[in-house]
């Protein structure tokens, strides 16, 4: 009798520490999870990083902090190996043949989101601007000021679009407007977004 009663004893020790334990890793996993979507930037003059609301099921990630960009004042600037280096405005953009795909972003932190995405190949802007043949890739400046550099080879792929919009609607401040690149087997921080200058280069940079 004595040797069942222990072994009960034994059994209900096990259960409440593992109750107990269960509880702890809940209680700090949630509040860990409470604190990663605290949302800092909505209705403010500033986009960053965030997971919160709404973008939950679509992570936000910035290179850091940044003012919102003003449509009325944005323009691109398009520089470097090119004969026609020039600035467009975004309705000059909005005029060019435009394309509507549905693609899946892909990020290292291993999650993805799909979404439609409108907007032009780089073939139409290349029209226009006459990159040189030494050009090989193209330096993307960003309102956050991040820097990316992909092969012209790449950004000619049938697949890949300079987007400004997201789902029938202009991209949102978080998803890059006025406009990002939308390269889809490219992972998410090949994709620059909050473009403010290309430039057309003929020797790899670092980005």
């Amino acid at each position: 009798m004595r040797a069942f009663e222990m072994i009960n004893r034994r059994n209900f020790l096990g259960r409440t520490f593992y109750i107990v334990l269960t509880f702890l890793l809940s209680f700090f996993g949630f509040s860990r999870k409470a604190k990663a979507e605290i949302d800092y930037f909505s209705g403010t003059d500033y986009v960053g990083k965030t997971r919160a609301g709404r973008y939950r099921d679509f992570y936000i990630n910035y290179f850091k902090p940044m003012r919102r960009i003003n449509k009325d004042t944005w323009v691109l600037k398009v520089s470097g190996l090119c004969d026609q280096p020039r600035t467009f405005t975004l309705n000059d953009l909005l005029s060019l043949p435009d394309h509507t795909q549905t693609s899946r972003l892909k990020c290292v932190e291993c999650w993805s989101a799909k979404a439609s995405w409108r907007g032009f190949h780089i073939a139409e802007l290349e029209k226009i601007v006459r990159p040189h043949t030494e050009a090989t890739g193209v330096v993307f400046r960003c309102n956050d000021t991040y820097v990316e550099q992909l092969s012209r080879e790449s950004l000619n792929h049938e697949r890949t679009l300079l987007a400004y919009e997201m789902n029938g609607e202009p991209l949102t401040d978080e998803h890059g407007f006025p406009l990002r690149v939308i390269a889809p087997f490219k992972y998410g921080y090949k994709n620059p977004k909050a473009i403010l200058e290309i430039e057309y280069v003929a020797q790899s940079e670092p980005g």
